[in-house]
């Protein structure tokens, strides 16, 4: 959970843009129908053998039921898809850089109960660049800031973000807006 500073008020939250989301989970998606089609596939067809070689090697394998043994297989890979399908989507969600009027906070999902949480004040910000490389990047309009910082992160980097530029003048008004509030706070 973030604690804001007195005072502190969110001017943006962002996460990657959904095109990568849908990107990632496109192909576990696939193969996620292509087994249940092939489970319910296994229920009309009449009746399943095991290959005859193996029968003449090793006939004691004639007594399972080669059908519930596949249907076994198949369930076992469907969930796996699930809970990659949920890794994927937590990641996402969990993911995300929010601008306030002091600072910069990237909060990251290092692992399933491992957050990370980074934040550098806009004092401390000395360069800000947009990098969009690709073509789903230039078509779908997102891409990558690299915020060079002072302080102990030396580089703040927030990956595959829609409207980057925006982003990027969201942050420098919010820079000049710290500035001229510690200005006011020193004299």
């Amino acid at each position: 959970m973030i604690q804001l500073n007195p005072g502190e008020r969110i001017y943006l939250l962002k996460r990657r843009h959904r095109v990568v989301l849908f990107s990632e989970l496109s192909p576990i998606i696939f193969f996620f129908v292509l087994i249940l089609i092939s489970i319910f596939s296994l229920f009309f067809i009449k009746k399943i053998s095991w290959p005859e070689f193996l029968l003449k090697y090793f006939p004691e394998v004639s007594n399972f039921n080669l059908r519930f043994l596949i249907l076994f297989f198949l369930s076992i890979f469907l969930s796996i898809l699930w809970v990659l399908i949920f890794l994927i989507v937590t990641d996402y969600f969990l993911d995300c850089w929010v601008v306030t009027n002091q600072r910069t906070i990237h909060i990251e999902l290092a692992g399933l109960f491992n957050l990370t949480y980074s934040s550098v004040f806009h004092d401390k910000i000395q360069d800000i660049t947009v990098t969009i490389k690709g073509f789903l990047p230039a078509i779908f309009h997102f891409g990558d800031i690299q915020i060079e910082t002072a302080g102990e992160f030396r580089q703040f980097i927030f990956q595959q973000i829609p409207d980057p530029e925006i982003v990027k003048q969201v942050i420098l008004e919010a820079q000049r807006d710290y500035l001229i509030e510690k200005k006011k706070e020193g004299l």
